[in-house]
């Protein structure tokens, strides 16, 4: 479509000028191209105003073009977008597209670990763990494993997660978002010791992901030192607010995980060296007002 209306704007002596078009329908874009080529030759002339119209619709439709699944006519590159839409949190329309895929060509490893992943994500457990176990003999393995443990760590069943994701890390060593989430299974067990390895495994793979900048720091709360926990937070820039939720999640474990010993200390991180310090199960209270405090300081 748009070479033809390249070549009519050629043979009209409109060269440069960009059509308006619809992104309502291929149907739209014609008519309305057409229609702005009419007004043109008319006028004789664009205003600024129809001009940048048309250079706003005519983008939007090259991006819809190039985003737009459906257009793609490669099976991979088609799993390449809908794992894209993943990444950006389109759970549910990733599903839908999953369903359009697999109908044109039918189903594949791929499309079944993609699903399973949305399965996962949009609250469907059951449906999500069969495709999962389905995967366990297929070169997707490690990220089956690593998503039956992630369902097992949603229903608060931490050792079964570790197990599945410590399997998970025999086939893929250095996934670092697996480690990540070995590592946080860790510190919801009595082995929370046992997380430091994994997290910072992690961190020094993929040392920008925020998830994983903050979970080092909790287990830095829990089993290293305030000056430890301050150094990280400072040297990967960390915010108040993200190092405020670090400190709730060092209370919150602090007085549940096993992991901690009841008279172990937690010092509670601030800018200066003088942080204070809060022993495991003191009133949340008092913990709260020196959050609060330590908060004003950062």
């Amino acid at each position: 479509m748009t070479n033809l209306l390249s070549k009519l704007m050629a043979a009209l002596g409109l060269v440069g000028v960009v059509l308006s078009m619809s992104a309502c329908s291929t149907a739209a874009v014609g008519a309305s191209a057409v229609g702005a080529v009419a007004e043109a030759v008319a006028g004789n002339s664009y205003s600024k105003e129809s001009r940048r119209r048309a250079e706003m619709q005519s983008d939007l439709q090259s991006y819809e073009e190039a985003q737009t699944p459906q257009h793609v006519e490669n099976e991979v590159a088609y799993l390449n977008v809908v794992e894209q839409m993943q990444k950006q949190g389109l759970w549910f329309a990733s599903l839908a597209h999953i369903d359009a895929l697999e109908t044109r060509w039918a189903v594949s490893e791929r499309s079944r670990l993609l699903r399973a992943d949305a399965l996962r994500q949009t609250g469907q457990k059951e449906p999500s763990s069969v495709l999962y176990r389905q995967l366990l003999r297929s070169p997707s393995a490690a990220r089956a494993l690593h998503g039956l443990g992630l369902i097992a760590a949603a229903d608060g069943q931490f050792d079964a997660a570790v197990s599945q994701m410590q399997a998970a890390q025999k086939i893929a060593p250095t996934d670092a978002l697996l480690l990540n989430d070995l590592g946080y299974a860790l510190l919801h067990t009595g082995r929370g010791v046992d997380a430091g390895m994994p997290l910072k495994q992690a961190a020094q793979l993929l040392p920008q992901n925020t998830r994983i900048q903050s979970n080092l720091a909790l287990y830095l709360a829990l089993f290293g030192s305030a000056s430890e926990a301050l150094a990280w937070m400072n040297q990967s820039g960390m915010g108040v607010e993200q190092r405020m939720r670090v400190l709730e999640q060092a209370r919150t474990l602090s007085a549940t995980a096993e992991g901690v010993a009841s008279s172990r200390p937690i010092q509670v991180l601030g800018a200066a060296p003088q942080a204070a310090v809060v022993e495991v199960g003191r009133s949340p209270l008092i913990f709260e007002k020196q959050l609060t405090s330590t908060a004003a300081a950062l």
